[in-house]
This record gives C-alpha cells, structure tokens and sequence, in this order.
C-alpha cells in the first residue's frame, strides 16, 4: 500500500519556550528525525513538511538530502489549520499518514502497523490502554474516577483515506470547529470507521522541556553513548 505523509510541526513553541521541531535530540533537530524514518520506508511515496511560513527556507535546508520528494506548507494558527494546508499539497493520494514532527522515535514497524490496519477502515490510528488511575477535576477539586477499562492514549502517525480526511476538514470548516487537536476525532465527528491498532511506549510527543530529558535518556539507551 502506497501512501503519502504529512509531517506537521507548524506550531510556535509557547509552552515549550521556542520552537521544539528545530530543537536538536542528539545532534539531528527533532523534525528531521521524525522525517527520517518516513523516508526510508518502502511505502511512502513523498512527504509533506509544514512549519511556520517564516522557517520553511530552514526546514528546506534541513531536510535538503532526503531522498523522496518534498512539498512545503505553511503553518496555520492551529494544528487542524496546518494539517489542513498539508492536505492541500497531496496530488492523486489514496492514502496519507499525518505525524507529529516532535515525535522523533517513530518506528518502521509503527508505520507498516497503521497502514496494514486500514483494510475496511476510513482510518487506522495507533494507541495505548491507560494504565493510570483517571480522575476528572474542577479546579482542584475531585469529581469522579474516570472508568480506564477500553480508554486508550492516542499516537501518531494516523493513517487515513485522504478523500476521506479532507472531506472531513472541509466539513469541520463548514460547521466553525477549527480547533481539533486530533485529525481521528473529525473522521469519528463525521461518522466515519476507525480501527485502533497497537501503538509504541517510546513513541513519545516532545511537549515540555521536562519531555527532552526523557528523550535524551532513550537516544543514549539506543546508540550506546553515555
């Protein structure tokens, strides 16, 4: 199965300090690792990058040895708004996988995993069962314990039916939802199949600076290096 990947870093780093998909894990910047693995898969056929309009030249530059070809969007002024800008780039795609650029340890076997998954399905999206106890809150107050039984922390990359996906972005446009964290969540919102499949521990989101050190942690247990 052949499909297209968009990698979406478009975001400004706010709660991170500054923008996370050029921080370097390592000495390779987070958005280059996350490309990598894409590039080197046999089923992708190109890859979309989008970063805010102002880094694309860098993104360019970054990623100017990588061996499939590349499209740049621009990022939006939300995560639905950027994935939708990458969607617009896609030409003749029956398939496209959406990834998170501060993913940095995406797997081969994670990807071969959402798209084998798709067969009967409008999308196919790794995840994780909780483990944790959940509790909802108001403030600081404790309102109830969340049952954990079937509730599963979601991943990327999601794999999609593109018409399906843009079909779906259009249609959230239409109805003025344009804050949708979670590309699967507007696929479910237009009553559309989605098949969970096993996602990866290591798999993490770079989200807080506390997140890097954690990173660095698994890189070190990868290469060897201390």
């Amino acid at each position: 199965m052949a499909a297209d990947a968009i990698i979406v870093g478009g975001g400004s780093g706010a709660r991170f300090g500054q923008k996370k998909q050029f921080v370097c894990l390592g000495e390779t910047p987070l958005l280059k690792r996350a490309v990598a693995c894409f590039e080197t898969h046999g089923s992708v056929r190109s890859i979309v990058i989008v970063v805010p309009e102002e880094d694309i030249p860098l993104a360019r530059e970054l990623l100017s040895g990588t061996t499939k070809p590349l499209s740049f969007a621009k990022g939006g002024s939300t995560r639905q708004e950027s994935v939708s800008n990458g969607l617009s780039l896609l030409k003749e795609s029956e398939y496209v996988l959406i990834h998170d650029a501060v993913r940095p340890f995406v797997t081969g076997e994670l990807i071969s995993r959402v798209l084998s998954g798709m067969e009967y399905f409008d999308a196919c999206i790794p995840g994780l069962a909780v483990t944790n106890t959940l509790k909802e809150v108001s403030g600081d107050l404790v309102v109830r314990t969340v049952p954990r039984s079937n509730v599963y922390g979601i991943q990327t990359p999601q794999c999609f039916r593109t018409e399906r996906i843009v079909a779906a972005h259009s249609w959230a446009r239409r109805q003025g939802i344009g804050d949708a964290t979670d590309d699967s969540a507007l696929i479910e919102a237009v009553g559309g199949r989605i098949r969970i499949v096993e996602g990866d521990p290591f798999n993490m989101k770079i989200t807080v600076r506390q997140d890097m050190e954690i990173a660095e942690a698994i890189l070190r247990c990868r290469t060897g290096s201390d």
